[in-house]
This record gives structure tokens, C-alpha cells and sequence, in this order.
């Protein structure tokens, strides 16, 4: 039986990727450099848990090690939003 986590972690990282493609097609269309700070930040939460993923299923890092790896990328998520929020 597949346990509720991997559901919800797989359909976070699926919908990530989405609002990175999203963000993408978005900036080719309109060239406004904010919205490389917003793929970006889409990228890095899908790569989080994309390396979380595997992390857990090759059970390679501790939990001090996945609470480190989780804030680090949550920390560059926020700052990438942040820079996305800045305007002129």
C-alpha cells in the first residue's frame, strides 16, 4: 500500500514542475526578468522534493541532515520570491 506522504510529496513536486514550465513559457513571452526569480524558485522546490525523494527512499540522510537540506531550500525559495516581489 503506497503511504499518503509519497502521494501528496509526489503531486508537490509534479505540481512544481508545472509552475516551472509555467514561469518559463511566461518569461520567453513577455522577457520581464522577474519572472526568472519566479522559475527559479518553482525550480528549487521541485528539485527539493525531488532530493527529499530520493534521499527518503535511498535512506541516505539522517534527520538532522533532511532538516538542513529542507530549510536550506526553503530559505533560497523565499529569497527567490522575495526577488521576484521587488519592483523598480
Amino acid at each position: 500500500m503506497v503511504a499518503i506522504e509519497n502521494v501528496l510529496l509526489a503531486a508537490v513536486s509534479v505540481f512544481a514542475l508545472a509552475l516551472t514550465v509555467i514561469a518559463v513559457l511566461a518569461f520567453r513571452r513577455t522577457r520581464d526578468a522577474h519572472l526568472i526569480f519566479l522559475a527559479i524558485a518553482f525550480g528549487v522546490f521541485f528539485l527539493k522534493g525531488l532530493l527529499l525523494t530520493l534521499f527518503f527512499f535511498m535512506n541516505t540522510i539522517g534527520l538532522g541532515g533532511f532538516f538542513l537540506l529542507s530549510g536550506f531550500l526553503d530559505l533560497a525559495v523565499l529569497a527567490l520570491f522575495y526577488g521576484f516581489t521587488l519592483r523598480r
